[in-house]
């Protein structure tokens, strides 16, 4: 099932037209923590006389004023839209652009408050990272894959130029925004075998996958945004059980499910890891790992209500491979 976002090809034109723009120039920018970006952002307002740049504008999110900005830029981001009129005479951009690999990503503009936000962050970087060691190590080549809750696709997109021996990509989320982003994304790094595809997880999917690879949300979020909320179950690893445990009977032989994913830990233990240890013993031929990658991120979450039963959140790869 095809459900990519209606917008008019003149938006998806002018997307491309910014990423075109900003690579023709140079452009570099590495998206870092939401808490890290508003205090580079609270200190970047108090700058006086300050010259404003493209990485503030497209980067950081900075107000800026339309002389800031080359005019015929300017003049298409208005005209579709991209870009919004504030009260204090200053305009703000409604996407950003992260580097990756030396490609350039669309994503969801700061703060990402709204529900369908598409977001490119620091886990973005580490989970692309992960992946490419991950197959650098596997004896056999793969030719069929898809990346679930894929956002804006950078791993994907980061996988395909690294193994240009995939025949077919598919990429799936419920967002249809990140669905456009990773269409948009694609097309400009010149992609033409990552097809972006509307599923919830493996509904709208068909057929067997020599590997199966995801990044799902993994917070317990009040809001229950998108990109965030990982399900009300296992403190939040509901969604991620759920890709192991449907990605396991969706594997060709000798195929991948490779999970990168926040697990919250308890002072009594990880139900997460409990879950996936009951579900591998009714799997004799599936080999499986559980790793540990950092063992404290998001801490300010454990400020939240729904955190106050939780000590920390580790950052953990599940790798599991159908066997002959």
């Amino acid at each position: 099932m095809n459900q990519i976002l209606n917008v008019d090809t003149a938006q998806q034109q002018a997307l491309l037209f910014l990423l075109d723009f900003l690579k023709q120039r140079h452009y570099q920018f590495t998206t870092i923590t939401p808490l890290s970006h508003q205090r580079i952002l609270s200190r970047k307002r108090q700058e006086k006389n300050t010259i404003i740049t493209l990485r503030d504008i497209f980067g950081w999110n900075l107000a800026f004023a339309e002389t800031d900005l080359d005019p015929a830029l300017f003049e298409i981001l208005k005209e579709n839209r991209l870009i919004h009129f504030q009260d204090d005479h200053q305009w703000l951009s409604d996407v950003r652009v992260a580097s990756l690999d030396r490609e350039l990503f669309i994503h969801s503009s700061f703060p990402t408050l709204q529900h369908d936000s598409v977001f490119f962050g620091p886990d973005t970087y580490r989970f692309a990272y992960h992946l490419k060691q991950y197959l650098a190590a596997r004896p056999h080549s793969f030719k069929r894959a898809v990346e679930l809750c894929c956002g804006s696709s950078a791993a994907a997109i980061s996988l395909a130029k690294h193994y240009p021996d995939f025949s077919e990509i598919t990429v799936s989320d419920l967002n249809p925004k990140a669905l456009l982003y990773s269409q948009i994304n694609a097309s400009f790094a010149g992609l033409n075998n990552i097809t972006p595809v509307y599923s919830n997880l493996f509904t709208y999917l068909a057929g067997q996958f020599d590997l199966i690879f995801a990044n799902p949300p993994y917070l317990m979020d009040a809001d229950q945004r998108q990109y965030r909320h990982g399900g009300n179950q296992l403190d939040g690893n509901e969604l991620a059980f759920n890709i192991v445990k449907e990605g396991i009977q969706r594997l060709n032989p000798q195929g991948c499910l490779f999970l990168y994913t926040g697990v919250a830990i308890r002072p009594d233990g990880n139900p997460f890891l409990q879950q996936l240890e009951k579900l591998m013993l009714s799997q004799p031929n599936i080999r499986w790992c559980y790793e540990e990658i950092d063992p404290d991120v998001f801490g300010e979450e454990l400020d939240q209500p729904a955190y106050q039963q939780i000590e920390r959140i580790a950052l953990v790869l599940v790798k599991a491979e159908l066997m002959d």
